[in-house]
């Protein structure tokens, strides 16, 4: 794909926030431009950050804290038409919105009171890091779709707004070409702008007032959440300080695993989704290592919170047919990845434990759900326009079907951490001279890499021909 390098200035007049650069995300008649890395400096003056200051005349310079959510959005832009028989989808674009919500804290030396740290624990003073926008891989190389091959164009452009709690506004700008074949019209001109906003609590919303943007974008969560800002400042709540290094592990003894909840069935068109909840590893290990043994680490209370799309589509015909059945399911897997640490010392120092040179980990609040995807408004979109939407559950032909779900806790030899077996089981009952009965089943399984990073693994043929995943 083609990158644009064009570096944006930073806005005049706001420091300390970067807008990022633009970045071509396609080629060929329809070009998508997002950008990424739009962020709030890491050190910010108190007054940009609140308004009016809560100190009065006193400036204080904040620094990054160490509270961070991370957040993954579904951005799906469509395009119908309004030309007789092809008022169908035309154009559609499937996108991810991601960045990285982050607290501030005074920067270390300055004079500051209890009084003056009470007072600025009453303000929510967060940043937002990382924001791009990226296309989605769709796995079957049709992103964008584009029904009539139109000429035109999206293109996304990022501004910081600090009226109010500062944020980033993102601005779009979307153009289509008329289209027509031997004097038939197949696509009108169509030319709109409009613009989300993102927040430092997390949230990714419509700007309001944008009333047309509600007709052609859905906006679905993946991971992360809306949050409360919470602070860490204070006289009183303030952290103990201390330092983490590392405990080299030589043998781990784990606490027993937790069970996962299976959850009510999700029931759609004859098609039943049985997935989990509420699985966790262990709570604590007990740790063997050169320097001592039996120390006891504890899995850490802020992990790093995560999520996954999973698609499922079975395709199918029976004999001599050349109707195409279609079955789809969308899913998400959320989870929190955990560290584990010893209890601090007397000196707030703990030690983080570590295994073949990567830091041991687990996995909390581990769901396999059906997504629950945004559906457009009637009022908004018009009666057409709702059956354009998304939806998570699609059953061609109504056949009775089921897709069973469950997880386990286990160890691999050669990985470390505690990872998370998925099997699955698909049931088809087939429809009379239209698709054919089967029953197929696989695994998978959700760990981190040689980086520490989450992963999920498809184990086996089945896995990996039924089930696109997007991280």
């Amino acid at each position: 794909m083609a990158e644009a390098a064009i570096v944006l200035n930073t806005t005049a007049g706001l420091t300390g926030f970067i807008t990022g650069q633009a970045r071509g995300l396609t080629e060929g008649l329809f070009q998508v431009t997002g950008f990424n890395d739009a962020r709030f400096e890491k050190e910010m003056p108190l007054d940009m950050l609140a308004s009016p200051n809560p100190l009065g005349e006193k400036q204080v310079v904040m620094v990054r804290g160490s509270q961070s959510v991370e957040h993954v959005y579904w951005l799906r832009y469509l395009r119908r038409g309004k030309v007789g028989v092809t008022d169908r989808k035309r154009v559609c674009v499937e996108l991810l919105v991601r960045f990285t919500t982050f607290d501030y804290v005074p920067k270390a030396g300055q004079d500051l009171k209890d009084r003056h740290l009470n007072a600025l624990a009453d303000y929510p003073m967060w940043g937002i890091s990382g924001l791009s926008i990226s296309l989605m891989a769709t796995g079957r190389g049709r992103n964008p779709f584009n029904k009539f091959n139109e000429v035109g164009s999206l293109a996304f452009d990022v501004t910081p707004v600090t009226g109010g709690l500062p944020h980033f506004r993102i601005n779009y700008r979307v153009q289509h070409q008329a289209k027509t074949v031997m004097g038939a019209t197949l696509a009108l001109n169509h030319n709109d702008v409009g613009a989300f906003l993102v927040h430092s609590n997390g949230l990714l919303e419509i700007a309001p007032g944008e009333g047309r943007t509600e007709k052609h974008f859905r906006i679905t969560p993946l991971s992360g959440r809306v949050h409360n800002r919470p602070s860490l400042i204070g006289a009183a709540n303030a952290p103990a300080p201390g330092r983490v290094s590392l405990l080299t592990a030589t043998q781990i003894t784990r606490s027993p695993w937790q069970a996962a909840n299976a959850l009510a069935a999700h029931e759609h068109d004859s098609l039943r989704v049985i997935g989990f909840d509420q699985l966790d590893g262990p709570d604590t290990l007990t740790v063997d290592s050169a320097a001592a043994n039996g120390v006891v680490a504890r899995a850490g209370q802020n992990g790093r919170q995560g999520a996954m799309r999973l698609e499922y589509i079975r395709n199918g015909a029976v004999l001599g047919s050349q109707v195409r059945t279609k079955i789809r399911v969308l899913l998400l897997l959320r989870y929190t990845l955990v560290h584990y640490f010893t209890d601090p010392d007397q000196r707030g120092h703990r030690q983080v434990v570590q295994q073949n040179g990567v830091r041991y980990a687990s996995f909390r609040d581990v769901s396999l759900t059906v997504l629950d995807t945004v559906a457009g408004d009637p009022l908004v979109v018009g009666e057409d326009g709702t059956k354009y939407d998304i939806k998570a559950i699609k059953n061609r032909f109504h056949e009775t079907s089921t897709l069973r779900f469950g997880a386990r806790v286990e160890e691999v030899n050669g990985q470390v951490g505690a990872q998370v077996k998925i099997s699955w089981r698909a049931q088809h009952a087939g429809v009379v001279g239209k698709s054919q009965s089967h029953d197929n089943t696989g695994n998978f399984r959700l760990g981190v890499d040689q980086s520490g990073n989450p992963v999920l693994r498809l184990l086996d043929e089945d896995s990996n021909k039924y089930f696109t995943v997007t991280a």
